[in-house]
C-alpha cells in the first residue's frame, strides 16, 4: 500500500494508532516509514509516546481503520471531516516541510495559519 499510495520520502514518519490504544496510552503503533531504506510499515509498542521520529500521528476508530485497509489513503480527508480519524501534528510546519511531509498534511485538508 505504501508503494501504491506514494508515501513521500521523509526523515520523519507517520504513525497510525487505534483510538482505544490512544485513550489507554498503551497498545501497538503502526509506523509508516519512507527513507533511504525504502518504504515499510513497522509495528512498535505504544506507551503514550509515538517517538521522536513520528511527525504525524493518525488516531482512528475501527471503521476508519477498515476504510483505510480497503481504500488506501483516498478516504483520509473524509474520515477527518467525519471525526472518525484525528490527525495530530507532532512537528512544526517548518519541521514537516524539512522532513518532506508538508504536502501529505495539505492533502489531508489540514492547514497551518501563517502569521
Amino acid at each position: 500500500m505504501l508503494d501504491r499510495e506514494g508515501l513521500p520520502a521523509s526523515s520523519a514518519f507517520i504513525g497510525l494508532l487505534r483510538r482505544d490504544d490512544f485513550a489507554a496510552r498503551c497498545g501497538t503503533l503502526l509506523v509508516w516509514c519512507s527513507d533511504s531504506e525504502g518504504r515499510r510499515a513497522v509495528l512498535r509498542k505504544y506507551n503514550g509516546q509515538a517517538g521522536a521520529d513520528v511527525a504525524v500521528l493518525l488516531v482512528a476508530d475501527a471503521d476508519a481503520l477498515a476504510a483505510l485497509r480497503e481504500g488506501g489513503w483516498a478516504p483520509l480527508p473524509g474520515l477527518i471531516r467525519q471525526g472518525r480519524l484525528h490527525p495530530y501534528m507532532l512537528k512544526t510546519l517548518d519541521e514537516l516541510e524539512t522532513a518532506g511531509l508538508a504536502e501529505f498534511v495539505e492533502d489531508l485538508g489540514l492547514v497551518f495559519p501563517k502569521h
